[in-house]
């Protein structure tokens, strides 16, 4: 397959330029994604806090109906007075509640030492009777030199009756928002269960052996945590005053089989914490935070958090999709990719948080950003070096058009110089189809510019006038047809050329068809078609076929005539007949200058007739004719035909008369005696036919105007003819797509060849 320019520096370019932003890809791939599986770690805690509490405030968790709140409010204590109370109100409390039927009940209020026995044991009698009171306990904050931290726990009258214990430790993250806790801490070996926790333990025995959260936990400063879930918050429970319920207000119905949990909620008074779910308080008392773990522990809707690997993945996995994304999809659809990754991303860890499982998207949040930054970044470098490149190789290809000089870019400025080298290449182009545009106006051939679909983009001046500018516009297969293009030939563009019609106009034309290609010849761009005006040449063909008609019977049937005459009189009058002779000499002189016109005028016609042809029986047709020509004058008339059964494509005749040519011009230019040779012979893909004489020969110096026509040599010059053989000799060879060739030596002789192509057979 024969090479195309630029098609493999277009290739290579474009191969470059792939190679280029594949490699891009990778290596952003390669630090991207160990980027976002390390930032999954908590190292974005910030935003990862941020995420959590708006979706948080998303999702509902359905509350439990046993569960009561009893609260210590600013009512309760402008009643009953300052706190800490008299435990003797907390152990009327204690009885109300189990007269009422309470289930379960978790008093969040720390009694770490004895007070006066007449106080300490009615609040421990009351706690014994009701046998359904769970008790906290805290961690000991007080550091002491190489001991562990310690427990503050109840009395120890109150700790014998108490059904459980549990710790109400609760721990803020950096931001001072508390959102998680641990159930199970205390010193390594002797964990106690959260106070919720202990609770469920009571409420459902079976459920509470599979707790939830990493049961390995942390071991800090010589205090172990296991278990750590994350607080699924109800916004508000049922809530009575613990004054009302002390003073009966509350109806046993009410309290009847209800999980109380009792705690303080005034202001200044117990344990308040930044929460989530604060909303216009700002904080959230102990006790109800207690209330939202044993509800979440209730509904099986703790929050727990995925091993350390699986929030990798996870968090990787987003990123990953968009990088295969960008680099399948175009550059325009990177944006809905991003933002549809990022919304997939939400959804996916508000539909985890839903089912009680946290997974921070802020690491997948901020990879898709950097991923749709720093992919526009690489790719749009290596795009702008594409296009650096090919305006280098653009600037660099020689000048057709002159262009305006444009001063010079700034060096080092790379961008202004992409600028200015863009801005020529565009100036280029303008004045290049503008050129174009004008050159087809100008054209004197009937010219259409058509697309890839024959759909007529453009058109000449020439071409308007031949096709009407109304039929402009349309498909050009449909204009043909209705210009007298045979319908059953009117198909695929590259099949139509070369095809001659006349128009109803009466226009003989010839339709040229060439596929306009781009810069690496492997895309059509388009069509030229070219309607060639032949009604000229077709006139002057109709004419010159009348004058050969009119010189082949009109003008040789007077010269026949008088010589027929000629010879009835010299029958019958038989004595001096010189002028008769003369007479005679003169019209066979006229008869045959009339024949080489005639035979150059056919040579140089377009009406040929080519067919498979033996070479030898042509050679042997011109010999024949030529042979009583040679006996006449004397000269032995000879032929070799070494090849005689070689196939031409030939017009039998023209060429038969071309070969007579020769051969008598070689018998008319030697003298009597000598021998006149036909020699036919193979070289290669040419076969050669060959005349040889033995006469005067020809001078070096006109060889070369041989073949002119009416011009005949000085030596010659007495002998009959205008000098039309050899001219109608060349024109027949070279329309064969062969030529001729002419060697002599003065005194010895000349040879006339005839070179052929051959026809595989």
């Amino acid at each position: 397959m024969p090479h195309e320019p630029g098609r493999s520096g277009a290739f290579s370019m474009s191969g470059r330029l792939f190679r280029r932003i594949v490699r891009e890809w990778a290596l952003l791939a390669l630090i991207l994604l160990p980027l976002v599986a390390f930032l999954a770690q908590g190292r974005l805690s910030t935003l990862d806090n941020l995420i959590y509490d708006r979706l948080l405030g998303w999702t509902a968790v359905p509350q439990d109906s046993r569960l009561l709140l009893v609260e210590i409010d600013d009512r309760s204590l402008a009643a009953i007075g300052r706190w800490p109370w008299p435990r003797g109100v907390h152990a009327d409390l204690i009885e109300r509640l189990q007269q009422a039927g309470a289930e379960l009940v978790l008093f969040d209020v720390i009694f770490t030492e004895s007070a006066r026995p007449e106080e300490d044991e009615p609040l421990a009698r009351a706690v014994c009777r009701s046998g359904n009171l769970l008790l906290p306990l805290l961690r000991d904050g007080r550091t002491r030199q190489g001991q562990a931290p310690g427990e503050i726990l109840p009395f120890s009258s109150l700790r014998e009756c108490a059904l459980g214990l549990g710790h109400i430790n609760v721990e803020a993250d950096g931001d001072g928002v508390v959102r998680s806790v641990y159930l199970h801490e205390g010193p390594p070996g002797r964990t106690r269960p959260l106070l919720a926790l202990q609770a469920f333990a009571h409420l459902q025995p079976d459920a509470a052996a599979e707790l939830p959260g990493r049961p390995e936990g942390e071991l800090l400063a010589g205090w172990q945590r296991q278990n750590r879930i994350r607080i699924p918050f109800s916004r508000q429970f049922p809530v009575v005053p613990y004054l009302s319920v002390l003073r009966g207000e509350v109806p046993d119905s009410l309290l009847r089989g209800r999980v109380v949990l009792v705690g303080a909620s005034a202001p200044g008074l117990g344990d308040r914490y930044v929460t989530p779910v604060a909303g216009s308080a700002g904080v959230t008392p102990g006790v109800a935070i207690q209330a939202s773990i044993l509800n979440g522990l209730l509904q099986r809707r703790s929050i727990v958090e995925p091993a350390a690997w699986v929030t990798a993945l996870m968090a990787c996995l987003p990123v990953a999709l968009l990088l295969i994304a960008f680099l399948l999809a175009r550059l325009r659809h990177a944006l809905a990719l991003t933002l549809l990754m990022a919304a997939a991303s939400l959804a996916l860890s508000w539909g985890l948080l839903s089912s009680g499982w946290w997974w921070s998207p802020a690491a997948s949040l901020l990879g898709l950003l950097l991923t749709y930054l720093l992919w526009h970044w690489r790719r749009q470098s290596a795009v702008l070096a594409y296009f650096g490149w090919e305006l280098a190789r653009l600037d660099a290809e020689p000048r057709v058009l002159p262009e305006q000089d444009m001063a010079a870019a700034p060096e080092g400025d790379v961008l202004q110089q992409r600028i200015m080298a863009l801005e020529r290449a565009l100036a280029r182009v303008r004045d290049t189809r503008r050129f174009m545009t004008e050159g087809l106006e100008q054209l004197p051939v009937a010219t259409l510019v058509c697309d890839p679909q024959g759909l007529i983009l453009l058109s000449s001046a020439r071409a308007r006038h031949i096709v009407g500018d109304a039929r402009l516009g349309g498909q050009v297969n449909e204009l043909l047809v209705e210009l007298g293009y045979p319908p059953g030939l009117a198909g695929d563009l590259r099949d139509m050329g070369g095809v001659e019609f006349r128009s109803p106009s009466g226009l003989h034309l010839r339709l040229e068809v060439a596929a306009m290609r781009s810069a690496s010849g492997a895309l059509a761009l388009g069509w030229l078609v070219a309607l060639l005006d032949l009604s000229a040449e077709r006139e002057a063909q109709a004419q010159r076929s009348t004058m050969l008609r009119f010189l082949s019977h009109d003008l040789r049937a007077p010269h026949s005539a008088i010589l027929a005459l000629l010879e009835l009189q010299k029958r019958a009058a038989p004595g001096d007949d010189s002028v008769l002779q003369q007479i005679e000499g003169q019209v066979r002189r006229a008869l045959g200058l009339t024949e080489d016109f005639v035979q150059l005028t056919r040579a140089e016609s377009e009406d040929y007739r080519f067919e498979p042809t033996l070479i030898g029986t042509i050679a042997l047709d011109a010999f024949e004719q030529a042979w009583p020509l040679g006996r006449a004058k004397g000269i032995e008339l000879v032929h070799r035909l070494d090849d005689d059964e070689t196939l031409v494509s030939a017009d039998h005749g023209l060429l038969c008369r071309a070969l007579f040519n020769l051969l008598e011009n070689a018998i008319k230019y030697s003298p009597s005696g000598t021998r006149v040779e036909l020699a036919l012979r193979l070289e290669g893909d040419w076969i050669c036919c060959s005349v040889i004489d033995q006469g005067r020969g020809i001078a070096a110096a006109d060889l070369s105007q041989l073949a002119l026509p009416y011009r005949r040599l000085g030596d010659v010059e007495a002998s009959e003819g205008l000098g039309l053989g050899l001219t109608m000799v060349r024109a027949v060879v070279e329309r064969h797509a062969g030529h001729l060739v002419c060697e002599s030596e003065v005194g010895t002789g000349s040879r006339f060849s005839i070179v052929l192509p051959r026809l595989e057979s």
